[in-house]
């Protein structure tokens, strides 16, 4: 069976995936503001008390996402990998929402008067999102969904400001059954990498009084 993880969201989840019955045996959803790392294990020890020895590889989404969440994700398939002798697996959370068509489009505020769109075409990414001023947006919705393609955010923010965006996550179910057909012995061993569609913003500490410089404190 195929353990799912998808964390790049508030609404997070977790799958186990059988191929030879063509079904998800198990699912649980769950969902945060912040990092995941808080619930995540309540519901991954259940799993490993029930099929444990089941388990033949693990498929975690990437992002883009959270910062926090996606890295979340990435350390609990890590751990399990390592700890199990289990292959894993990284795809991109853009390819695995929950909806019913296999083409669509993610949009989602990037921050610093942006957003992120993203075209998946089925059940494939198409390069790299595309970032765009905010006054670009209602062009760009309108040019997508002129086109037949379905938008899609994670965000109820931007649902509630595009009216042709309908909100949607990406799901560890959709997430393993996308490779779970496949043999996880045949599986890449790149190691686990986020995703991210910019660098972190990470601000520094102003300087002041009492700031330590090469080991002594400076007044």
């Amino acid at each position: 069976m195929i353990l799912g993880i998808e964390t790049a969201t508030p609404r997070a989840s977790l799958a186990l995936y059988d191929s030879r019955a063509d079904e998800v045996v198990w699912k649980r959803d769950f969902t945060t503001e912040r990092a995941h790392n808080a619930v995540i294990f309540e519901p991954i020890l259940e799993m490993m008390n029930d099929y444990r020895d089941q388990l033949t590889g693990i498929v975690v989404g990437v992002g883009p996402g959270s910062y926090s969440g996606v890295r979340v994700g990435i350390a609990v398939a890590n751990g399990l990998s390592l700890s199990m002798s289990l292959p894993a697996l990284g795809r991109s959370s853009l390819e695995a929402w929950e909806v019913g068509e296999d083409s669509y489009a993610v949009i989602s505020d990037a921050r610093r008067q942006s957003f992120a769109v993203s075209e998946v075409l089925k059940r494939k990414l198409q390069g790299e999102p595309e970032l765009i001023e905010t006054g670009e947006v209602e062009a760009k919705l309108e040019e997508i969904s002129g086109r037949g393609i379905p938008v899609y955010s994670a965000e109820s923010a931007v649902v509630e400001a595009y009216e042709a965006v309908t909100l949607a996550h990406p799901d560890a179910a959709k997430l393993a059954r996308e490779v779970g057909k496949g043999n996880p012995a045949d599986w890449s061993e790149a190691p686990l990498e986020p995703h991210y569609l910019r660098a972190p913003y990470i601000t520094t500490p102003k300087k002041g009084r009492g700031e330590v410089t090469s080991g002594r404190i400076k007044a």
